[in-house]
């Protein structure tokens, strides 16, 4: 009974059926037209009267397909709140275009721009641009002022934003801060090193080195002075001329060996006087009035050469001759006019042995004098100073600073010179003592006032140096020993100024060992100062001869 009724029958339908499904198929057909053509009647009617506000359905799917794609050409400045864009048309009622839709990704982020200014460059040849299609008019002022538009051929100008100017068609920098190109160098004079810094550290090794060869120094001059007055007690006749030969065998070796402290040659120089480098005129601390040979010689004038007068001026407890037995014969043969005088003595008696004690201020009124009487005898303008210790240092300089020497002086050069005072190997420290140090003080200043005006920070030093080392005018030359024991440390004897120039021995002639007492009968100090001298137009104006070769 069931399964009869779930087949189909195999008997016809009656005829009224057919009939049937005919009329309800037209009828259908019929309703569907009538709404077709109403609608299309309808829609033309809205569109005549509202002037086609709404897009047909076509133009919406394609809006919607623009719209699901980000705007990658959009500036993100012109909005930075990041708030949609209102659309140009208030009714209507799309998604904002700002929003992509949840299905689609969101589109990364596109890098901020550096509010740093930078510079609004020409871009160079632009590369084949990718192609944006503009979503729709409201998304006009979110679009980069240079952004390619494809879809539409109309472009409109972005309005102005707040935000920082960017470079036009230009990758940004891969930093932050523009790049500006190097400023070009200024091309600066070179300045002259007139006071180079000392190369040498002062030791107290090297001191004591300089202490020892200056007593060696001393001791053979003891000897060569003891053996000289012997040979000339006997003569070359008595005794057969033994004790006269003996005697000057011993002289002649004492000889050599101060030349040999010093580095000098073994045979003497030649000349018109007789120079004995490495030998200290024991003869001379007898006769302190006598000047050495070469100087104060009535025979020697100034020339063309030479027109300036050379004034040599002592050390300390020295005098004329001891000092300059060996400065005063090597000038003289250079063609200088050489004087000499003792000065600073405490005494009333001219041919005290130990000189140069006494106050500076005093000694430098003698000085002055001095110059003044050279300059009368030898109608030259001005005259060149050269001394050791004291007479290279403060005294000279306490004339030309204080005494107005400056306008009478061409040229000074200090052998050793006492310019910024001595520790004396920190000796100066006993002053502190309580009594036993201001009564040492006292009895000096008594004896030989020079002693402590030469110590470092002393009242009398602040007041030659207080207004600066040197004088406009007049040249400067130091030549110091990094063996000086006396002056220490050595790096107080160079100056500080124009017209300076500070040498060092040791940088001349590496090895060297030379003292306090006995730099002034080296060669290497006399050659110093003979270059110092060449190098004043004032005391050789006239051109050198040219070498001829061979």
């Amino acid at each position: 009974m069931y399964e009869s009724s779930r087949r189909p029958s195999s008997h016809r339908p009656s005829g009224r059926y057919p009939r049937m499904r005919l009329a309800l198929a037209a009828v259908v057909v019929a309703g569907f037209s009538a709404g077709a053509l109403g609608s299309i009647g309808v829609a033309q009617a809205d569109e005549g009267a509202s002037g086609s506000a709404a897009p047909s359905s076509s133009q919406q799917t394609d809006k919607s397909q623009q719209t699901d794609k980000p705007d990658t050409g959009s500036n993100p400045a012109s909005n930075p709140s990041g708030s949609p864009v209102a659309a140009a048309s208030p009714g209507d009622d799309e998604p904002p275009a700002s929003e992509p839709p949840a299905s689609e990704p969101p589109a990364s982020k596109p890098e901020k721009s550096d509010p740093t200014p930078t510079v609004d460059v020409e871009p160079p040849a632009p590369e084949a641009a990718t192609a944006t299609a503009v979503p729709h008019e409201s998304n006009k002022r979110a679009q980069q002022p240079n952004t390619p538009e494809v879809s539409r051929p109309e472009v409109s100008r972005p309005e102005p934003t707040r935000s920082a100017p960017v470079l036009r068609s230009v990758p940004a920098p891969a930093s932050s801060t523009p790049k500006t190109p190097p400023a070009a160098p200024v091309a600066t004079a070179p300045v002259a090193a007139a006071n180079p810094p000392p190369t040498i550290t002062p030791r107290l090794d090297l001191q004591l080195a300089g202490l020892a060869v200056d007593v060696a120094t001393v001791s053979v001059s003891v000897v060569h002075t003891a053996a000289t007055i012997v040979a000339h007690a006997f003569g070359p006749s008595s005794f057969l001329g033994v004790p006269y030969m003996l005697a000057m065998s011993v002289a002649n070796a004492a000889a050599a060996v101060g030349r040999t402290l010093v580095g000098a040659p073994l045979s003497p120089p030649g000349g018109r006087f007789t120079v004995n480098y490495g030998l200290l005129d024991g003869l001379a601390f007898f006769t302190p009035t006598r000047p050495p040979a070469g100087a104060n010689d009535p025979s020697i004038e100034t020339t063309p050469e030479h027109p300036l007068p050379v004034i040599l001026l002592n050390g300390t407890t020295g005098t004329q001759g001891v000092n300059w037995s060996v400065g005063a014969p090597v000038l003289a043969n250079a063609g200088y006019k050489v004087f000499t005088f003792n000065y600073g003595n405490t005494t009333a008696e001219p041919n005290f042995p130990i000189q140069a004690m006494g106050d500076i201020r005093q000694s430098g009124l003698e000085l002055a004098a001095e110059v003044d009487r050279v300059l009368a005898v030898t109608g030259a303008p001005k005259v060149i100073l050269i001394g050791h210790s004291q007479g290279g240092g403060i005294l000279p300089v306490y004339y030309v600073n204080e005494l107005g020497g400056a306008d009478k002086v061409s040229q000074l050069i200090g052998i050793a010179p006492s310019n910024h005072g001595t520790d004396f190997n920190h000796l100066t420290g006993f002053q502190s003592i309580p009594i036993l140090g201001p009564l040492l003080i006292g009895i000096a200043d008594a004896i030989a006032p020079a002693l402590f005006q030469q110590g470092v920070g002393s009242a009398f030093q602040h007041e030659v140096y207080g207004d600066g080392d040197t004088r406009c005018g007049v040249l400067y030359t130091t030549i110091s020993s990094v063996n000086d024991e006396v002056v220490t440390p050595y790096t107080q004897q160079a100056l500080t100024g124009p017209n300076v120039t500070n040498v060092v021995l040791q940088d001349r002639y590496p090895g060297l060992v030379i003292g306090h007492a006995n730099i002034f009968t080296s060669p290497q100090a006399m050659a110093a100062v003979l270059d110092a001298l060449a190098g004043n137009p004032a005391a050789n104006p006239l051109p050198r001869p040219a070498a001829v070769a061979a």
